[in-house]
This record gives C-alpha cells, structure tokens and sequence, in this order.
C-alpha cells in the first residue's frame, strides 16, 4: 500500500513537473509571437530614409582626401575631409540603439552649451535647423554670434565578430558611462573660449568621469540619444574587422547586412528604431 501510495505521488510530481514546463514554454512562446508584431527585414545598405531617419552628409574619414559624394543627396558633394562618420538626421533627444553585440571601448565627451568663435564672426552659414544666439564674448564683451547646443558625446565599440563602430554628436547622457554631463564633466559653456568657472578640460574621458558602468551591450539596447551640433543628427561610422573606418558607410558597395529587428547576429541592426520597437521594450521619454 505504502508502495503504491508513493507511486501515485511520483506520478503527480511528474505531472507538476510537467504542467509547470508547459506554462514555461507558452509564456516564452507567446512573448516570441508577439516580437514578430514587427514584419523583419533585412537591407543590402544602409536606408536612406528610415523610421523617420534621414541620411544626409557622407563619411570622409582620410583627412587628405576632398570630402565625398553623398549617395542619399543625389552623390551631392557633401561633407568634409576628415569627417568621420555618416550623418544621420533626426529629433534631438531620439533614441540610438546598439547595431550588434558589442563592448564599449573608448567613450568621450566636448559638448558645450556654445559654439562660437573666440574673434567676432558674424558670417556663419544658414543652415535649416541651426540654432543661433548672439551674446557678449565673455572676455571681450563684444557681439558674438554663437551656435547652440553643441553636443560631443562619442562612444567606440568592439563588437562581437571583431568589426568597430563609431557613433558621434550624442547628447552627453548615456546608461553606459553616467557620469558624463554632471558634476567635474558638467558640459563647459563654450566649447572654443576659455573662462573661469567652467571644466578645464574641453574633452574628457569616460575615467575623468567615475568610469564605465555598462560596458557589454547587447544588440537593440539604448546606448545614448541624438544630439545637436549645427543641426539635429548623429554621425557613424563602422571599420569592418578592424580595417579603417568607412568612406560613405551607406554605400552598397561595403556588401553590409542591415536590419530592422534583432535577429540575425552578422547583420547591423538600424541605429534608429520605430516607434514599435521603442513601445514594444517599454520605452517611455
């Protein structure tokens, strides 16, 4: 009896056992059905337009050689010798996204509330979204006409199969390294005059700043936020294997996997993400 008493509570716990595991798998099931909420895909180049993105000004990392040819301004010359990264425009304050599994290598930080010249230059150029604000030089008291804001966030990344990734013109406020924009980092007033009471340092690194919190992160989680510096946008740029960042990293010609979910580990996930994206991982401003 004592036997048989013990055989039907085995078979109950394996019974439990078992209900408990179904419960597991239709939780994990039904989470997996509701990601694929958002139609995957997959691009041979970067997009010119997406999730309300747009690539403008091209990368021209060989400070010797003229600025390149824009393949999403019409292969407009645009851009700069020495630019390191494409630029990609959107609201300021937007969400960027890591593009692979990577591990944060060198982070470092020159935003300031002003851009200005230290003589009074009164000819900048019009550009649709610059802001501008004239204001006495600090030093000299004269009119100065000065850009704002002028954000300089930069983080480099390793990622997981050896390539690195640029991203720049950040605001100074990102998960991984806190420190940046407060207390000894707190942003100087101008970026280009010297004055009292404002950080020494025009750039700091991520020590001057308490360290790196987060270094490991995984592909499709925040890494920082859209900044200004004459306009709304980030640059980036990636150096496959380690070669030498890119000329025009949008080009087809690079043979770069793009895509709009997390899924696939060799392919770069879109630095800007939807709107479904950002709800669907609980993302609120």
């Amino acid at each position: 009896m004592t036997s048989l008493r013990s055989g039907v509570k085995l078979i109950l716990m394996k019974l439990h056992q078992y209900t408990f595991l179904i419960l597991i798998l239709s939780f994990f099931t039904s989470y997996s059905i509701a990601e694929t909420k958002i139609k995957y895909k997959t691009y041979e180049k970067l997009p010119c337009k997406f999730n309300g993105a747009r690539v403008t000004s091209t990368a021209s990392p060989n400070p010797y050689i003229s600025g390149g040819r824009a393949v999403c301004l019409q292969n407009k010359k645009s851009g700069y010798s020495g630019k390191m990264g494409t630029t990609i425009e959107i609201k300021r304050g937007t969400p960027v996204f890591a593009v692979k599994d990577m591990e944060l290598v060198m982070a470092t930080d020159y935003s300031s509330k002003f851009m200005c010249s230290p003589n009074n230059i009164d000819n900048y150029k019009k550009i649709k979204g610059t802001k501008y604000k004239t204001i006495n030089h600090p030093v000299s008291g004269e009119k100065i006409k000065c850009r704002y804001p002028w954000d300089g966030l930069t983080l480099t990344f390793k990622t997981w199969d050896n390539d690195m990734v640029l991203y720049y013109h950040l605001m100074p406020d990102t998960p991984l390294v806190p420190g940046f924009g407060k207390g000894k980092c707190k942003i100087r007033e101008f970026y280009k005059i010297n004055i009292p009471k404002q950080r020494y340092k025009v750039r700091v690194n991520y020590d001057d700043c308490g360290g790196i919190k987060k270094k490991i992160v995984n592909k499709g989680e925040i890494i920082g936020y859209v900044g200004h510096a004459t306009s709304d946008h980030i640059s980036f740029n990636i150096s496959p294997k380690q070669k030498g960042f890119l000329n025009s990293p949008e080009k087809k010609e690079h043979g770069l996997i793009w895509e709009n979910y997390p899924k696939n580990p060799n392919a770069f996930l879109l630095p800007i993400m939807s709107k479904k994206y950002l709800k669907e991982i609980g993302y609120k401003k």
